[in-house]
């Protein structure tokens, strides 16, 4: 899997850490949408009108939780729709790329009114336009290709993570993980900053750069620490950097002086937000998000306006809230 789709895949905080075999959703990606704030598509060809009949979801780990969610409330829109759906997608538990491109040719082939799928690899954007060529519409979730895209806006995630900051008592000096400094990792690494320039109590002081590589996670962490001992607050918009992040506050004896926030529930996320190691984590509205690509792309099919991008529902959880909202859908 290429270096963009190992970023796509942390992006949401799904965090597939352990089950893709790789170092990252996005999607996110090395960089799904270079220099842009939000994902770009791949084509504008023209969709015949009229009421969308069929739709298939191409599942990048139909077995993963957080994937379970978004298939799930795809299906039940597409039922509320009237919509013939199926669901495709790797049988296994880890990310198989080249099933879903093979899968995704076989829904153009039997002439799908409309394919969602998440683009795992450079090599999904040829495949999408080819479904698009053939008058199909396509929706794409935390990465770019698609007529439509569901995904963060990074630049005003860095700001949401800000905002989450600044309601803690006392001087914030924040350090940052991120996963490069160019893409969407720049995008909100520079939200971030921008956001903590209009604070009177947060001050970022420092950023490393992991690539999205968990095994990388730890030893950056401490890099940072060692850097900037007045660290209290460090931040990354990856997941894979969890238990990096949550190993490295421990092993140097700086629970309740250096706090955490993480990209995700998964991964020790929740774990750390209940054991006060992490302030909070970020979420999104997974079931929101397969509801809103299918109305999307069946809004598209029948000639309505639908913006190429929207934004993906999301928030920060805390030790208050994150239980009540994780059994709301989000994740």
């Amino acid at each position: 899997m290429s270096r963009r789709s190992r970023h796509l895949a942390h992006r949401l905080p799904l965090v597939i850490t352990a089950t893709l075999a790789v170092a990252a959703l996005a999607a996110c990606s090395a960089n799904p949408n270079e220099g842009s704030g939000s994902p770009t598509t791949a084509t504008n060809a023209t969709v015949a009108s009229g009421p969308l009949k069929s739709a298939v979801f191409v599942n990048p780990l139909p077995q993963y939780p957080a994937w379970r969610t978004i298939g799930d409330c795809i299906a039940s829109e597409a039922k509320a729709r009237g919509i013939d759906f199926t669901e495709t997608g790797p049988t296994g538990g880890t990310l198989d790329a080249t099933k879903m491109i093979q899968q995704i040719q076989q829904a153009t082939a039997n002439k799908k009114g409309a394919i969602i799928t998440f683009p795992a690899s450079d090599a999904f954007t040829p495949v999408l336009q080819q479904a698009q060529k053939a008058g199909i519409v396509t929706g794409t979730l935390y990465g770019d290709g698609g007529d439509v895209v569901v995904g963060p806006n990074y630049t005003e995630l860095g700001k949401m993570f800000v905002d989450a900051i600044a309601t803690r008592p006392g001087q914030q000096n924040l350090g940052l993980l991120a996963q490069s400094d160019t893409g969407q990792a720049k995008q909100w690494a520079d939200g971030v900053m921008t956001a903590a320039k209009a604070t009177s109590n947060v001050k970022v002081v420092g950023t490393v750069y992991t690539n999205d590589d968990a095994a990388k996670a730890l030893d950056q962490a401490n890099a940072l620490l060692t850097a900037h001992p007045e660290i209290n607050v460090m931040a990354s918009h990856m997941g894979s950097v969890t238990p990096g992040v949550v190993a490295a506050i421990k092993a140097r004896k700086l629970v309740g002086k250096v706090v955490f926030v993480a990209s995700g529930a998964d991964n020790g996320g929740k774990e750390a937000v209940a054991d006060g190691i992490a302030y909070g984590a970020w979420l999104q509205g997974l079931c929101d998000e397969g509801k809103t690509i299918l109305n999307a792309v069946a809004d598209k099919a029948e000639g309505k306006t639908v913006a190429s991008h929207i934004d993906a529902k999301e928030t920060i959880g805390t030790k208050d809230d994150l239980t009540t909202l994780l059994g709301q859908g989000w994740g």
